[in-house]
Formats: C-alpha cells, structure tokens, sequence
C-alpha cells in the first residue's frame, strides 16, 4: 500500500498583508507619538507663544503714543512665556523659558513703519519676516499644548511600542509554522500531533464564511471521562482556498473530514422541499381567510 501524501498549509499572502499592515500602522503611530512629545508639540508651543507677543506688541503699540526709548524699554522687559505658567509649558530644548520678545520688535522706527505696512493683514506686523528667519511657517498658530497633554503623546507611543511587538511576535511565530496532515493524524501550528481516532467532535459552522474550524479531541492515553481539548483549523492563515493552488486549507480539511468518525455540528438549514412546503401552506391560509372575507353576503 502506498505512503498517503502529507499535505501542508504554509501562512498564506493574505495573512503577510495584514499582519504587515498592523505592523506598519503601529510602527507609524509610535514615530508619530514619540515625535509630538519630544518634538512637534514643544515646538508648536514656542511658536504660539511667540505669535502671541506679536499680537501684543501690536496692541501695545496702538494704546500710547511711545518714545523710541520707552518702546525699547517696554518691549525688551517683556517676556515670551507666560511666568505664572511655566511649569505648565514643556519647550523644546535649549529655549529659554525665561526668553525676552524677539530684538526685531524692539526698534520703535522699525516697527512703527512695519505698523503702516502691515497693520491691515490678519497677522501681527513683522511677523511673516520673522518666521522666515526662523524657518517656521508664518500662518496663526491655533493653540498651545499644556505639558499633561504632551506627556499623553508618550504614553500613547509607549503603547504603540508595545502592540508592534506584540504584533511582530505573533508575524514571526506564525511565519515559521505550518498546519499539516498525515494518513493518520492533524498536526497544529503549535506542534499539537491528534490523531484522527482522537477527535470526536468538529465544529464546521464558520468553515464555509471565514475558513474556521474546530476540533475537539482527546489526549492520547486520557481516560474517556476526561475533558476534550480543543484546536483550531484556520485556513485563512495556513493554506488559503486558490483553486489555481489546489485550494490546499480545503483539501487538508476534507482529510480530516474523510477520516472523522465522531459528531459533526454544522448549521442547519430548512431542506428545500419543506421550505417550499410551507410556502404553499401559508399560500393555501391566506386563500381561504381572503374568500371567507370577500365571499358573496347571504
């Protein structure tokens, strides 16, 4: 008699792509989250605060009339970020939390006549050339971020960290494992031998929709009181369903089912015949009350 031909289900393209999306969704989240708290939001900080002394450097100016040296004085006074709350503001680092209004705010000719040139634009005059001195974009900036909000943005990266491992783990496990079987007996991912004359139950609801099925068996040597264990047949994962391929999750499955002997839970479906039968029924009802209401009066 000859040797029965073992077929294996490797992990499939369709897992590759999803496990690889999840892993490049999770990696982008980490960078994202990591580069707000140390980065993007500290810097978005420091510029808001400064677009806000612009915007009051240009009231400021618009309340008196003001001598060349007590603008200069006033303004070179004036601090940058708010001192009452400067433990609440994280700044990125090397800025001087106690840093005075930028020099070009200070020389009163020099504004005064940026004021006539600009005074009608929706931002604060000078400030479009001192965003391009710095490199920052000149648009309003909407709000500040206060240092709990920040400190989320780590915590939010922490746990993405932690879910692309997780996802990583489970890519790389499940790439160097297969599901298999033998003339004799299933071989799960994890290495699991059942026998075929070990089962005695398959749960097939879920193979025809989503490719799952379940196997309920019994250890071998287990005394038959003893409680059945349970493994997964999942041919999205292992194998897949390509006829160009030899749908090799379904042949695998159909050896199981060749094999089995025991209890087989499926859905079950009203036979054609009966659903027909009770339509005709149902016809048959509506019929008679339809001529008992509609009938010739005596």
């Amino acid at each position: 008699m000859s040797e029965v031909e073992t077929i294996e289900c490797r992990p499939t393209r369709w897992f590759y792509l999803r496990a690889g999306a999840m892993v490049l969704m999770f990696g982008v989240f980490l960078v994202l989250f990591l580069k707000d708290w140390k980065v993007g939001w500290p810097k978005k900080n420091e510029i808001y605060y400064t677009f806000k002394a612009f915007e009051t450097a240009k009231e400021r100016f618009a309340e008196k009339e003001w001598s060349a040296e007590d603008w200069e004085k006033e303004t070179r006074a004036e601090r940058i970020f708010p001192e009452e709350t400067a433990e609440d503001i994280i700044l990125p680092e090397g800025v001087d939390p106690d840093a005075r209004w930028p020099v070009v705010l200070n020389d009163y000719a020099g504004y005064g006549k940026a004021l006539e040139e600009e005074g009608k634009k929706a931002i604060p005059p000078l400030w479009a050339k001192y965003t391009d001195e710095r490199g920052w974009n000149s648009s309003i900036p909407k709000k500040s971020y206060e240092a709990a909000k920040i400190q989320e943005q780590l915590y939010y990266g922490i746990g993405s960290g932690v879910l692309l491992l997780i996802t990583g783990f489970f890519l790389i496990r499940t790439s160097r494992r297969t599901m298999k079987v033998d003339g004799e007996a299933y071989y799960a991912p994890g290495g699991a031998r059942i026998p075929f004359s070990s089962v005695r139950r398959i749960d097939v609801r879920k193979w025809g929709v989503k490719g799952l099925a379940y196997l309920f068996y019994r250890e071998e040597g287990a005394p038959e009181e003893s409680a059945l264990r349970k493994s997964k047949i999942d041919g999205m994962v292992y194998g897949q369903f390509k006829q160009e391929e030899g749908a090799p999750a379904e042949a695998l499955f159909q050896r199981i089912l060749d094999n089995f002997r025991g209890e087989l839970i499926e859905l079950i479906e009203p036979r054609e015949d009966e659903a027909e039968s009770g339509a005709e029924d149902a016809g048959e009802s509506r019929g008679e009350e339809s001529s008992g209401e509609n009938g010739p009066k005596e």
